[in-house]
């Protein structure tokens, strides 16, 4: 049959259960594969074999036909798209089960006609999804004919630029770690893919992310259509995403190049406050990840010793404003909500405690990287 073992015994169960009575359903052979009788599952029914081989309509099993591999009961054929796919059979007297029998083939005949719709998307999304992973991973492949070919059959150009975003769940840890963070996790996969199907975004599910490949576009179309879709998983379930995309600077940029940006990007997003970042955005991002926070703290404590935290935070506060304000000193007061001598004091304080000067040239960039190194451990 066209249909799992577990999808062929929900059916029975589902049936069963409405009419109250057994129901066994066989494959092509006449073999039960599922039945409300968990004893008969796997025999021959000899019935289902004889409706197959003649091409019966019908067959009744009265009890002088009864033994050990068939019961008394109505058996009818199941034919889905003009072909006999199996049997269903309900057990019972001829009074009590005759008359739903129609009934309950039709009904038998659509959910497995559903069932096996399902598995052909099921399997078309499997294999879209391999052509998408192959035309990832591997650089140079889209100039290939045999794979040109491939991809549009299913709809795909791999001839034209294309840019690619990477979405993360901020909570994905967390939520794998459980059984109903798992479900969450499936629901909320489904409702990004048929947002990307909506969007014609092609979709690649990995295991810890989703990929979305658009046509080349320009970057404000790439935050916009990564917005969209924030709001959707907001809206709907209450979780927050880590968005990023690559930098689209170079049409001709191949797939795995702007993979890695759009890593990148989702990788600052989910170590952030941010919820979509662009590759352009990125400065030091783009190695932060790769420096241990052993090596962070160390760079932190060499600038600035042994101070308490609270005023560590406060010099970082500092240090963030000064660069925010581009070392201007009227823009940092009216920042801060201070006078700017007091900025002045409270710059010099920071000098003469760690020994180096934000405001000399030579020294910006060592508090750049203490401030950088700060904000990426929090």
């Amino acid at each position: 049959m066209y249909i799992s073992r577990e999808t062929a015994q929900e059916i029975v169960e589902e049936i069963g259960g409405e009419i109250g009575a057994h129901i066994n359903l066989m494959d092509e052979r006449g073999y039960i594969i599922a039945s409300t009788d968990a004893s008969r599952i796997g025999n021959l029914h000899e019935g289902a074999r004889r409706i197959i081989q003649n091409h019966l309509p019908e067959l009744y099993i009265t009890r002088e036909m009864e033994n050990a591999m068939t019961k008394k009961g109505i058996n009818l054929p199941l034919v889905v798209d003009e072909n006999v796919v199996g049997v269903v059979g309900i057990t019972g007297d001829r009074e009590k089960v005759y008359g739903y029998g129609n009934i309950v083939r039709r009904m038998t005949e659509i959910l497995i006609a559903d069932s096996i719709q399902k598995d052909a998307k099921r399997y078309e999304r499997r294999q879209r999804y391999y052509l998408l992973e192959e035309w990832l991973d591997n650089p140079g492949i889209s100039r290939n004919m045999d794979f040109q070919k491939r991809a549009a059959k299913m709809g795909i150009d791999v001839t034209t630029p294309h840019r690619v975003m990477i979405l993360l769940f901020k909570e994905y840890q967390e939520l794998s770690d459980t059984f109903e963070g798992q479900r969450l996790l499936e629901q909320m996969e489904a409702s990004i893919r048929h947002e990307a199907e909506r969007q014609k975004i092609l979709y690649l599910r990995e295991p810890s992310r989703q990929i979305c490949i658009l046509p080349w576009c320009a970057t404000a179309h790439m935050t916009a259509a990564a917005e969209k879709i924030s709001r959707l998983i907001d809206k709907k379930y209450g979780k927050k995403l880590a968005v990023g995309y690559d930098s689209g600077r170079e049409k001709r940029l191949s797939m795995r190049r702007c993979v890695y940006e759009a890593e990148k990007a989702a990788a600052q997003a989910q170590a952030s406050g941010s919820s979509i970042v662009g590759y352009d955005e990125l400065d030091m991002e783009l190695f932060l990840n790769e420096i241990s926070y052993n090596t962070m703290e160390d760079y932190i404590h060499k600038l600035f010793g042994n101070v308490q935290k609270e005023r560590l935070a406060e010099y970082m506060k500092m240090t963030e404003t000064y660069f925010a304000c581009e070392g201007s000193i009227i823009k940092m007061a009216e920042k801060l909500y201070i006078h700017k001598n007091t900025v002045q004091y409270k710059l010099k304080k920071m000098a003469e405690e760690t020994g180096r000067d934000i405001r000399q040239p030579s020294d910006t960039a060592v508090y750049y990287m203490a401030w950088k190194f700060h904000h990426y451990m929090q």
